[in-house]
């Protein structure tokens, strides 16, 4: 198919479908058991066609998740049965992205079943009430429980997002792994000037990286392996470099910069203490919510962030809703909505307004998520597994506060 038939094609696609939720890369099991039975309520699921290897899978995760539950009702907090905290958190690294689809899942489905000891397999696959003990002890049965649970999570993402593949198609373009790839390496146009020089075993990832700023720049992967095969052979990858290096930086930068039309207007920034207005929540508790996650969170050697609690207009604000994908209504906007079914106590619910405050601030999400259609399979990876705003392993860090300093500091 060529350029512009297959632009057409995935515009008018992604006109019937709209633009997919915003979903952490992340999200706990829990969240995307609201989620999907949400969709289910909504009746969204039927629109992703029916895929057997994704049913069994989250087959398997339901039944997991109503054993861990039936375990823990004649357990104390300390001896319950847990499959995530935040020491478990492990990101998404760029250079081991999480890759998922159908066949994928239903491979990882099949190995773990093969490794089940068989009386774990039995309740898992079977369909009378699950038992208030395990047959295993807890250190085994937690390493096994996690690979079904991660297993459980890539099949509802895929139920969830795969409504919306011509999306996922198009923002392939703007995968940031070439434009990584070449400044981990230090590969600049000085050592792209003559191929010969190319160590052998580094041509290959080398035409992969370059494809890929090329992709960046005119969003068509054959096209771009193509004049990358004819630079490589007319030996002037130099200026292939110099010609579709700058679109892949600026590419790699959007996912950390604050555009100007996110920037606030009611931060009142100093070298030590920056405050913004934030309306008073309607419940008390929420207050020393906001102040212990928020406060907490934004501060930086001797600079600290500070909510100014009021009831002044076009304050940020915050909102719960049941069953909700927490989200901000727009990168700089007020409305921080969270799920009214999460306890405030949870880890996951302490991250997620941390995360999405930095919305607030401007800042955007540092992790992508695209279909390859080359591999047939949904891809994400987040930027930097040790940043707040792309991962929930990560913190505030130098990075943020910088670049908050640079859209606030008068």
């Amino acid at each position: 198919m060529t350029a512009l038939p297959f632009l057409l094609f995935t515009m008018m696609i992604s006109v019937t479908y709209g633009s997919p939720l915003h979903l952490d890369l992340e999200m706990s099991s829990e969240e995307y058991r609201v989620l999907l039975n949400k969709m289910n309520s909504q009746a969204v699921n039927k629109m992703t066609g029916d895929h057997p290897s994704i049913n069994e899978a989250l087959r398997l995760g339901e039944r997991l998740s109503k054993w861990i539950a039936k375990v823990n009702e004649l357990r104390t907090s300390q001896t319950a049965i847990r499959l995530t905290s935040p020491s478990t958190r492990r990101g998404i690294p760029i250079d081991t992205p999480n890759t998922y689809s159908p066949d994928i899942i239903k491979k990882e489905t099949y190995g773990i079943l093969v490794e089940l000891p068989t009386a774990m397999k039995e309740v898992l696959t079977g369909n009378f009430e699950p038992p208030t003990s395990l047959p295993v002890d807890d250190e085994t049965f937690i390493t096994l429980a996690r690979r079904l649970d991660r297993n459980y999570q890539s099949a509802a993402r895929f139920k969830s997002v795969d409504q919306y593949r011509s999306y996922y198609i198009q923002a392939a373009s703007k995968d940031v792994r070439g434009y990584y790839y070449l400044t981990k390496n230090s590969i600049g146009e000085d050592d792209l000037s003559d191929v010969s020089r190319i160590p052998e075993d580094k041509i290959t990832p080398t035409k992969n990286a370059l494809a890929l700023i090329c992709l960046n720049n005119l969003g068509n992967d054959q096209l771009c392996r193509s004049i990358v095969n004819e630079a490589f052979e007319n030996n002037t990858v130099a200026r292939f470099y110099r010609k579709y290096f700058p679109a892949a930086k600026k590419n790699w930068n959007s996912f950390f910069k604050i555009p100007l039309n996110a920037r606030r207007e009611d931060i009142q920034w100093s070298a030590k203490r920056t405050t913004i207005p934030f309306k008073i929540p309607e419940i008390p508790k929420f207050i020393p919510y906001l102040r212990d996650n928020i406060e907490d969170e934004f501060r930086w050697k001797n600079w600290e962030l500070v909510l100014n609690f009021g009831t002044l207009p076009g304050s940020a604000y915050l909102k719960f809703r049941p069953g909700v994908v927490p989200h901000v209504d727009r990168l700089g906007g007020n409305e921080i909505v969270m799920d009214s079914n999460q306890p405030i106590e949870e880890y996951e619910s302490q991250w997620t307004i941390r995360h999405e405050f930095g919305h607030v601030l401007g800042l955007p999400d540092c992790y992508h998520e695209f279909y390859d259609l080359n591999a047939q399979a949904y891809v994400n990876y987040q930027l930097d597994i040790t940043d707040l705003m792309c991962s929930r392993a990560g913190n505030m860090n130098e990075r943020i506060f910088e670049e908050l300093k640079k859209a606030y500091s008068k």
